[in-house]
């Protein structure tokens, strides 16, 4: 490149290798030992390692002096470029061999990508350099003490312990100091040149490394769960563990996931105490790996593709480099080169030349395909440290999910949202876990699978074991639990297995059992794996609980059952055992009891290889527990809805939207039980009137009758009528909550003063409701806003005044409870606008003496709450409600 007093120096360098890249076209099918001149095979030789990287970055310089930017000589080592220098049996470079064939464009491409893209079948090694001598053409020409950047590839070949090879700036001591690329291979943070860089640039070093290298260094990092899990054992391992600890002293540390996305690290500087921040860049449909199986074939140059886009923003920015924007970039550059591939797509191996399509790169960092989510990593030991505040602390004490991250607040409104336009549109940027036909956001039940989808995988390549794989799954009645672990199957082995399900507690006979497993057997031999449920395992035999335990022993051991005289091998099958009195492992494993041990529970339990609790459509526990019950409950409920009444969508401009009924879509989302989990959704949606509708409206709803079948009718269809707390609705409400107030204090012998006054007995707000300041018409409306919360919390709702109700009366307990959850709301009001509790109420300052748990108010003050809630009936009156007691 041509270089003039104003262009920035870049330096690149490093360890180097010849790569040989082996395309192969096998025409015939015979056996590989057996040669055939129809198999085609050509190889293509290229500069690898820190000069591939350089000619990239080169390309990267050309493409940026076309705009306005300041132009750029990237210095870089002497490397041969003419293949007739470098012969395969030279002994002074690196030889990296790899096979190469043509691979399609993905899983199912689409016809306009027909052509298939030459990928990596299998990497054939290294065959190191056997000369330790320097080479002429191993330094940087034209090597620069004022290098702004210095870009290095430490590949482990020797680079890193011989100084002679490094750049002069990283020798000099001046006062302007380079920024500093490292993309660091295995062992990391070890070596002379890692103990440089950390002792003199580690404020202006930026390090990029992989998952693989960094899961070779001593380190627990979880493969293949969930983000979350991988992102904070990253995160504690990059501050905490010994081995890989001083990477964290570094300004930012990159750990690439390939494809599917990246962990920056990055470390706060001119600050006495480090202070660190960490984000996750990911794909939210899939997790490490998983992009690459659906594009198969290998490639060669995904962490080339990440360090060149660093270096980019660097050229952009020297000051300031953008280092998210660089992993953006890098990642959507690297599917880029994977998708493509190298060589031209479709070509013959006679023809194809397998080269890095350094120009195609460089294109597709200026014009990055893809945008990848983003999460900012908690800290795991943030809670342990006592930082943050109550509310940011997760529901579930060391369980941080992206989910809660991203919709902590606005549950309801993304539940209403999903159901109308589809999970996709309403959870954008959290974590998905898809296997087949199988959705679901739940980290619980993310990892549950994919632990469980990682053992069968295993349990697929292990041809010589001839006993089952054994697995549980728990959940309530129609949590869907033969479905999930069905389509868990299905996704990693298609076409390969046949479900078949035996429900126990039909069967009266160990006998049954026995023919249960021939069947069995015989899908075995018709070339398939068995998937076999063993529905309601825990139930009873013969009035013995847990009787069928002692039989599933042998069959889970050995692969083998006794029938009569003879015995059985059960051939290889992935044993599904679920559960129907109990809704979860724990329920079911009661370890030591005596009546557990002598049904042989801890012996079956040993020989179980996992286990998933399947959460299903309603709170595992309460609500307050599992509040993201809603979201599993919407993305149900949008299934089964274009399932069963797919003519209520529309896609105006390619967008979904279904249309339904405001008061219906609440009750299905917040209906405290279904009966019958995910049956009595779908039994509720086939009871309904939706035949030929093009919206589903509160007519077409089945009777009160029918409903109870599923849901506690009388609470669902309340649901579906409740009063909508807004407008002129709204307005009228609290003016009869205020005048209820006024009556509960004219009765006590108060009138209006200008001054509240307990000794003479005046209140400023004894007015009429137009004539009250702004700020308590909206704390009136703010109480009846509250009024169906309330109501629920003592077991009453509201339903239209449609039968001849008669007046009614809270009895003493309810009015008490009732009260006191007034209480709460009027103090969470004020404590969410800044009040504070004070001896003496001062008003303008914000202070009030009634800030105090109900137990300590007075009784003046709860007497107050009290007439508040003897309104209510009176209140909803004016809106036509009535109030009535359930039993939910």
């Amino acid at each position: 490149m041509s270089k003039n007093e104003n262009e920035q120096i870049v330096i690149v360098t490093g360890d180097i290798a010849m790569d040989w890249n082996l395309a192969r076209t096998r025409r015939t099918r015979n056996d590989a030992t057996y040669w055939s001149a129809e198999d085609i095979t050509n190889t293509t030789w290229q500069r690898g390692g820190a000069a591939l990287l350089a000619d990239l970055v080169e390309a990267i310089a050309r493409h940026l002096q076309k705009s306005e930017a300041p132009g750029f000589s990237i210095r870089q080592t002497g490397t041969p470029r003419d293949s007739s220098q470098v012969q395969a049996e030279n002994t002074q470079f690196h030889h990296s061999y790899a096979m190469w064939s043509l691979c399609k464009y993905g899983i199912q491409p689409p016809q306009d990508r027909e052509k298939e893209a030459w990928r990596v079948e299998e990497f054939l090694g290294l065959n190191p350099a056997s000369s330790k001598d320097i080479q002429a053409w191993q330094k940087v020409v034209e090597d620069s003490a004022e290098a702004g950047l210095v870009v290095l590839d430490d590949a482990a070949l020797g680079f890193r312990e011989n100084e002679n090879l490094w750049p002069i700036a990283l020798k000099t001591r001046g006062e302007a100091r380079p920024w500093i690329l490292l993309k660091m291979a295995k062992p990391l943070a070890e070596g002379r040149l890692w103990e440089h860089l950390r002792q003199n640039f580690a404020d202006r070093l930026i390090v990029v490394a992989t998952v693989d290298d960094l899961r070779l260094s001593e380190v627990q990092v979880s493969r293949e769960l969930s983000w979350e899990r991988t992102a904070q054992d990253v995160y504690w391992e990059l501050l905490h563990n010994p081995c890989v600890k001083g990477l964290s002293l570094c300004a930012h540390v990159i750990i690439s996931f390939g494809p599917a996305g990246a962990i920056l690290l990055s470390r706060a500087a001119d600050q006495e105490q480090p202070s660190f921040q960490a984000d996750l860049f990911f794909d939210p449909k899939v997790i490490e790996r998983m992009w690459e199986k659906e594009h198969p074939g290998g490639m060669v140059g995904y962490t080339t593709c990440l360090a060149a886009a660093l270096a980019r923003q660097w050229m952009l920015c020297p000051d300031h480099p953008d280092i998210p924007a660089g992993i953006q970039n890098g990642i959507s550059a690297m599917r880029t080169l994977h998708l493509q591939g190298y060589g031209e797509r479709g070509t013959l191996a006679s023809k194809v030349r397998l080269v890095f399509p350094i120009e195609r790169i460089a294109d597709a960092l200026d014009h990055p395909a893809e945008h990848f989510a983003v999460a900012k990593i908690q800290d795991p030991m943030r809670f342990i440290q006592q930082k943050g505040t109550p509310e940011e602390k997760p529901l579930a004490e060391g369980f941080w999910t992206i989910l809660q991250d991203k919709f902590n607040r606005s549950l309801d409104q993304v539940a209403e949202q999903i159901v109308k336009e589809g999970p996709e549109a309403a959870l954008k940027d959290v974590p998905w876990g898809i296997f087949h036909n199988l959705r679901t956001v739940d980290r619980q039940e993310i990892e549950s699978y994919r632990s469980i989808r990682n053992l069968v995988g295993e349990y697929k390549g292990q041809k010589d074991l001839m006993s089952p794989l054994s697995i549980a799954v728990f959940g309530t009645p129609g949590s869907g639990k033969s479905f999930g672990v069905t389509e868990m199957a299905v996704s990693l082995l298609p076409g390969e297995i046949e479900p078949i399900t035996f429900n126990l507690s039909q069967f009266d006979s160990p006998e049954n059992l026995w023919a249960a497993m021939h069947q069995v057997r015989d899908i075995g031999l018709k070339g398939k794996l068995p998937l076999v449920f063993w529905d309601e395992f825990d139930t009873s035999l013969q009035g013995k609980p847990l009787g069928w335990l002692r039989y599933f022993l042998a069959p889970m051991q050995d692969g083998k059952f006794q029938d009569g005289q003879i015995s059985h091998p059960t051939g290889r099958a992935i044993f599904v055992f679920a559960g129907g009195t109990s809704s979860s492992m724990a329920e079911f494993d009661k370890g030591t009891d005596e009546k557990f041990k002598e049904a042989k529970g801890p012996d079956f339990v040993s020989r179980l290889k996992g286990y998933i609790n399947v959460l299903g459509p309603n709170p595992v526990k309460s609500r307050a527990e599992d509040p993201y019950y809603i979201i599993r409950r919407a993305i149900l409920l949008n299934v089964s809805l274009k399932h069963s009444a797919a003519n209520l969508f529309e896609k105006p401009d390619g967008k979904e939207k279904l249309h339904i009924d405001e008061g219906v879509l609440r009750a299905l989302l917040k209906i405290g039980q279904y009966k019958h989990g995910a049956r009595s959704i779908q039994s509720i949606l086939a009871m309904s009137q939706l035949t030929n509708k093009t919206s589903f409206e509160r007519s077409c709803l089945p009777s009160e009758s029918q409903l109870d079948l599923h849901v506690n009718g009388k609470v669902f269809l309340s649901l579906v009528q409740e009063v909508v707390m807004n407008g002129q609705t709204l307005e009228s409400l609290a003016e009869a909550a205020h005048e209820a107030y006024c009556e509960g204090m004219k009765e006590r012998g108060y009138k209006y003063g200008p001054i509240k006054s307990d000794e003479l007995k005046t209140r400023p707000a004894l007015v009429s409701y137009s004539d009250l300041p702004e700020h308590l018409k909206e704390s009136n409306r703010r109480n009846v806003r509250d009024i169906p919360a309330k109501l629920a919390v003592a077991g009453y709702i509201m339903i239209p005044a449609r039968s001849n109700e008669r007046p009614f009366n809270f009895p003493e307990g309810s009015l008490e409870e009732l009260a006191e959850a007034e209480h709460e709301r009027w103090m969470q009001s004020l404590f969410d606008d800044g009040w504070a509790y004070a001896p003496i109420t001062d008003e303008p300052n914000k202070k009030h003496e009634c800030l105090v748990p109900w137990k300590e108010l007075p009784d003046s003050e709860k007497k107050k709450d009290i007439d508040l809630v003897r309104g209510i009936p009176a209140i909803l009156a004016k809106a036509g409600y009535a109030i009535v007691k359930v039993n939910d």
